[in-house]
């Protein structure tokens, strides 16, 4: 099956690319590249992307349980800051890339957007660690989180907001939590440019090569605990995607939008016009790029007031 051709990129966005990538910093392709060089080449991007940050209050690195040993964390505070949920971020960078600094820009945008406190979890990565870990890791995280919330100054409720690869694990760790008896405690998700329908046929070769590292043995013929596109849906809470009409992904979010109306489940899918993958980390550079939290923050917003 031959892809649809994507529209144009906006001239902001393809003007931001070229002169990151005239510059040395343009992202890697790990399909080219060895691992260690794929992630050098993408630490120089999110340094890159990362070099004017939005305004915060504070943050603080922090240590919160994994599902095998410590995983670090880094929580934000905006200036004004609401007590009714606090933010849950998990990264994207296809599992195999980032950390803690490389989403800095969007989780400080994210707090302020929303007024609300984020803290941003540092998963294990791929291929190391293959599936389940990554899940097991956020849904660790979140447990840890709401068990300690009082001593942290946190709410009692968490919004799981994820971009990507980060997007996938807060559906399969939203499923895990939920069914450990805690829907109550995580009333809204927040999907960005999600990869959620799993490996398949005409995927782009960077894309078939991230879920081989994140399946790992799982690859040829993966669990369907493993694809959000497979997840049960019969108690899901509001959902918000946003994604760009010249993402290569952009079909996983209309599927899923797709799911979720067949199921009578509240959501609400946005299409940005010439936005690609990964668009929302332009928050300094690109202003459609700083849309993406408020748009989410607004239903974020209704969700919880109501």
């Amino acid at each position: 099956m031959t892809a649809t051709p994507l529209p144009s990129l906006d001239p902001l966005i393809a003007a931001e690319q070229a002169r990151l990538k005239a510059a040395g910093c343009a992202q890697a392709d790990p399909t080219v590249l060895p691992l260690a060089e794929a992630r050098a080449q993408q630490d120089r991007y999110f340094a890159a992307i990362n070099a004017r940050l939005p305004p915060i209050a504070s943050t603080r690195d922090l240590t919160v349980a994994g599902a095998e040993g410590d995983m670090r964390a880094r929580l934000y505070r905006p200036a004004i800051c609401r007590d009714d949920a606090f933010v849950v971020f998990v990264r994207g960078a296809g599992w195999w890339a980032g950390g803690l600094d490389s989403h800095e820009a969007v989780c400080r945008g994210i707090a302020n957007a929303t007024s609300r406190s984020v803290v941003a979890l540092d998963y294990r990565r791929s291929p190391e660690h293959v599936f389940p870990a990554q899940r097991d890791d956020v849904v660790a995280g979140v447990e840890w989180l709401l068990d300690h919330a009082d001593g942290l100054g946190l709410p009692d409720r968490a919004v799981l907001w994820g971009e990507s690869a980060g997007a996938s694990l807060c559906v399969l760790a939203w499923r895990r939590v939920a069914d450990a008896g805690r829907t109550a405690a995580l009333p809204c998700l927040i999907l960005c440019y999600g990869n959620l329908g799993g490996p398949r046929e005409n995927l782009r070769p960077q894309s078939k090569w991230v879920w081989e590292q994140y399946l790992g043995p799982a690859w040829p013929n993966p669990p369907d605990s493993a694809i959000p596109a497979k997840t049960g849906l019969h108690d899901f809470p509001p959902v918000w995607l946003g994604v760009g009409d010249a993402d290569p992904l952009v079909e996983d979010s209309r599927l899923f939008a797709g799911r979720l109306a067949r199921t009578n489940r509240r959501h609400e899918l946005v299409v940005y016009p010439g936005m690609p993958h990964g668009f929302s980390a332009y928050v300094e550079t690109v202003p459609v790029a700083a849309e993406v939290a408020r748009d989410a923050a607004v239903f974020m917003e209704q969700v919880i007031d109501g």
